[in-house]
């Protein structure tokens, strides 16, 4: 285990742990906990109802295609996983990003709920885990941009993982906000404690090709009207920062990745397939090797997997931020069997390899596990998937939940929104992955 990955948390409770049974080697799927009336606007992390930020149109429209053929709601039923899977914050609270400290406890990113409509404003908290409140470590923070309305943090970064460039006692913290300038989504970063009182940066991706590796051009050339209208900065790692923009309608498919270099300020837009508009989100980053390391793990989804079919696979990717390469990606699917929908959410590095984050058409949230070898530039092995049945869980209890998301992970622990049919508001939960 190096220095950069994720280490037992001393002093820290256990959770309980959620019902979690992985589908076999041989792809046969475990008996139970697979869902099969689930709406697919479910497994949406970033709703526009609940924290007013694009996805990304192109993978928005895949889920929204898949959701007539299932559109009903989630119901609550008895189950052995009732009280493992716990609420954590309070309602409103949306949880997107974690990332360890060297004391035990993490630093949480997500939306706050305002109580002005679908205004939120971007959280971050420090503490435990497991017992996390609106308490002491809980600051929802105002950014101070000109107009601001709304806004959110997606992602974190600590100085237990890059202390080279964020100073002790501070975080960075990468997110969206709105100011109704005619753009949908800026892109912004926060360095400074989790209290407040730091530094704010927006980043936009640019139209015209400026400062992007290659001068590969967001809008086309023959375009004048393009613009891009959101940039969604979604986790932050080392100098990089990685998520997803989209352009103004009639200006070509939207929703590509992006990875935006801090230190020299260039942009790489994805063209997976060869093209921009595969459908391609990014959504997690780790940093293979420990602070310093030019070399990266890049995790998402896309259309861009060669098959006829334009489903969503997640899939993992290397990248070096020194020579700018990519390695191939490595497309998966839940279950290791076909589904319209599958995405990579969040990364970890754990002992063995990484644990995943994941949204599905198949299975609302899970946990997947991809084995690794090959030192900084790792080979990704077959996935093991780990199903986490909100649904049936107390949460979730006693009307049922609408919604269920699979947003992020630390260790072998998952964060994600569920709605309650009762009262239709967003909480976070957190379970526990069970994986021996």
């Amino acid at each position: 285990m190096t220095a950069n990955q994720a280490s037992p948390r001393a002093g820290l409770p256990a959770a309980q742990a959620a019902t979690a049974r992985p589908h076999d080697p041989a792809d046969h799927p475990a008996i139970c906990c697979r869902p099969t009336d689930l709406p697919l606007v479910a497994v949406r992390k970033k709703t526009a109802l609940y924290a007013p930020l694009l996805l990304g149109a192109a993978l928005a429209a895949v889920l929204a295609l898949a959701g007539s053929a299932m559109a009903s709601p989630i119901t609550g039923h008895d189950a052995t996983s009732t009280g493992s899977i716990s609420k954590i914050l309070s309602a409103g609270d949306i949880v997107t990003g974690v990332r360890g400290t060297t004391n035990g406890d993490v630093i949480l990113t997500g939306s706050h709920a305002t109580g002005e409509g679908a205004n939120t404003l971007p959280f971050l908290y420090q503490g435990p885990l497991t017992s996390a409140a609106e308490d002491s470590g809980f600051h929802a923070l105002t950014p101070p941009f000109a107009g601001f309305m709304t806004g959110t943090f997606y992602g974190p970064d600590t100085s237990t993982y890059n202390p080279d460039t964020i100073p002790g006692g501070q975080v960075r913290a990468v997110g969206s906000y709105r100011t109704g300038d005619g753009v949908f989504n800026h892109g912004m970063i926060y360095l400074g404690p989790v209290s407040g009182g730091g530094t704010w940066t927006t980043i936009d991706v640019p139209a015209d090709g400026s400062n992007t590796a290659g001068g590969v051009r967001a809008c086309p050339s023959d375009q004048p009207g393009c613009v891009v209208m959101d940039t969604i900065a979604h986790s932050t790692m080392g100098n990089l920062v990685v998520g997803n923009y989209d352009l103004n309608l009639g200006h070509g498919v939207s929703g590509n990745a992006f990875i935006y270099n801090m230190t020299t300020h260039q942009w790489t837009l994805l063209q997976l397939g060869g093209s921009l508009a595969s459908g391609t989100t990014l959504y997690g980053i780790w940093q293979n090797g420990g602070p310093g390391s030019p070399n990266y793990t890049l995790a998402g989804g896309s259309s861009a997997h060669g098959s006829s079919l334009r489903t969503q696979r997640a899939f993992l990717m290397n990248y070096n931020e020194r020579t700018g390469h990519l390695g191939p990606p490595r497309f998966y699917t839940y279950g290791n069997a076909p589904a319209l929908v599958t995405h990579f959410d969040g990364i970890t590095a754990v002992p063995g390899g990484f644990n995943l984050a994941t949204i599905s058409s198949a299975q609302a949230s899970s946990m997947a596990f991809v084995p690794t070898n090959g030192g900084n530039w790792p080979l990704f092995g077959r996935a093991t998937w780990y199903p986490i049945d909100v649904a049936a869980s107390r949460v979730c209890k006693p009307a049922g939940c609408s919604m269920v998301t699979g947003n992020t992970v630390f260790q072998n622990q998952v964060m994600g929104v569920y709605v309650k049919q009762s009262d239709g508001k967003p909480r976070t939960y957190l379970a526990t992955v069970p994986t021996s």
